[in-house]
């Protein structure tokens, strides 16, 4: 019988399908690892190692040893109360954990885990969900063999802050505290390896990384998955298996009826705009539809502006700007950092500050809202730079345009994603770079940081360059769609 760790069980709560598929799929249907996932790996192991190092007093350290070793030596230590223990591995029946840290206290042992991001997230400072299920896991196994505690669990976050959950806290919607959450896990978790539970995938940001995209994404299309729309995630479509369970079946539904009126707690307006994307996406020979007038400015100076970060060393390194004036050939303009550390962050950010003044009669686009997130996030880090009023009036609607905004919200397309890619090669664009995707951009720069690579400087340059004129692109399309109802080169991707 397959043990359940807690790295299964977090792999669980972000997919159902590839927690099964890892159970039983023959390995040889798997993708290679992408590149940037192995950076990943690299980076957070190195992470780890480093902030172990540097945990005070003595330890045990048994992260050299076979699982079966590592068990019995935990154990081991925890009978001589060793302080800290780094590598251990918990088992008890058909569960196994392996904390990165566990610590004795007054009260007994507790687990922690080592983090490269921080332990909290959103406004409200929430506890992170993945984080969770794992920490919680190590800290049920304690309590299971009473080792140590159930109630709490740590983690050691990318600055080497330690951040204490409180598993018996309620949070969320559904006010279940860490404990509860974890426990509904592992039961699905053991019903799924037993049979008694069947699986299925849905079309996320997150099957990029995932080794059985290919196969996962193969099986969407032969069952006509409802996933496969834009914005139709897996709890919506599961919200709304009681009117429609395929895209076929959903284009067939007359937004009209008293059917769409309360789904699942979806919207009238909010279906109807799902059944005209079914019926888009069912139609070989349809292409994007406006549902508003768009009215783009008709500013003679337009900028598209993107930026590049590396979220493992939390820095924004690259500004680019795309001029596009009536009557001229484009400009590209960029502020690469000229160091990789803050000082270097600072510059750039400053020279991309002086362009937007330099600029501002012009009408700025850009993709998304990661763009405002950044520039606020620079302010916040660099006051001497400019204030929050200065980035405010930046994206004021007057002037600063977020293009997927008026994609999201006035049109339809027949496509399983509005992102920027997705969008701008269905109106006719191709990046010049053979792989271009923003993970990948992150590993370019991993690779250049390590490196000094001048050809992986320019190759991050080329595709922030082809970025923005990708959204030069898509606000052509907009325009046209406006003008015309239609986008003349539009190309629909094979399913």
């Amino acid at each position: 019988m397959q043990s359940i760790s807690g790295t299964m069980l977090r792999d669980l709560l972000l997919c159902e399908r590839r927690f099964e598929l890892d159970l039983r799929e023959d390995a040889s249907a798997r993708e290679s690892t992408s590149a940037f996932v192995e950076m990943l790996w690299r980076e957070g192991l190195a992470h780890e190692s480093e902030i172990l190092f540097a945990l005070p007093g003595p330890v045990s350290d048994f992260r050299g040893l076979s699982t079966r070793e590592q068990e019995a030596a935990t154990l081991e230590a925890i009978a001589a109360r060793s302080r800290t223990i780094l590598g251990a591995a918990l088992t008890c029946g058909d569960m196994v954990g392996m904390p990165d840290v566990l610590r004795w206290t007054e009260a007994g042992y507790v687990a922690m885990d080592v983090k490269a991001g921080s332990a909290m997230e959103g406004p409200r400072e929430n506890y992170k969900p993945a984080y969770l299920v794992q920490v919680a896991h190590y800290a049920f196994l304690l309590e299971s063999t009473g080792l140590g505690r159930g109630d709490i669990a740590g983690i050691i976050d990318r600055d080497g802050k330690e951040t204490m959950y409180d598993l018996s806290r309620p949070f969320g919607r559904d006010r279940a505290s860490g404990r509860d959450r974890h426990l509904k896990l592992l039961a699905q978790a053991r019903r799924i390896r037993d049979g008694q539970q069947d699986t299925r995938g849905a079309l996320s940001a997150i099957c990029g990384m995932c080794d059985w995209r290919r196969l996962c994404k193969l099986e969407l299309r032969e069952t006509d998955d409802l996933t496969q729309l834009a914005g139709l995630g897996r709890s919506i479509r599961d919200a709304m298996e009681p009117i429609a369970r395929t895209v076929t079946q959903l284009a067939n539904v007359t937004p009209d009826t008293s059917t769409l009126k309360d789904v699942g707690g979806i919207g009238a307006e909010r279906l109807a705009r799902f059944v005209a994307r079914a019926r888009l996406w069912s139609d070989k020979h349809s292409g994007p539809v406006r549902n508003a007038p768009l009215r783009l400015p008709s500013n003679p100076h337009r900028i598209d502006f993107d930026v590049e970060a590396d979220p493992l060393r939390g820095i924004v390194y690259l500004h680019g700007f795309w001029h596009d004036r009536t009557g001229t050939d484009g400009e590209f303009v960029h502020f690469f950092a000229p160091t990789i550390d803050e000082a270097g962050e600072r510059e750039a950010f400053a020279a991309a500050m002086e362009h937007f003044k330099a600029h501002r009669s012009a009408h700025w686009y850009h993709y998304s809202a990661y763009e405002r997130t950044a520039y606020r996030g620079l302010q916040k880090r660099h006051p001497s730079v400019c204030s929050e009023h200065d980035i405010a009036d930046i994206f004021l609607p007057e002037r600063c345009t977020d293009l997927y905004q008026v994609i999201s919200r006035h049109t339809d397309w027949p496509l399983s994603s509005y992102g920027i890619k997705s969008i701008a090669k269905a109106c006719g664009f191709d990046w010049t770079d053979v792989d271009p995707s923003g993970a990948n951009s992150i590993q370019w720069f991993d690779d250049f940081a390590r490196t000094g690579d001048p050809a992986l400087r320019q190759r991050i340059i080329d595709y922030n360059r082809d970025d923005v004129i990708a959204s030069a692109r898509v606000r052509d399309a907009l325009i046209e769609l406006d003008e015309k109802g239609q986008v003349d080169n539009f190309r629909r991707p094979e399913k």
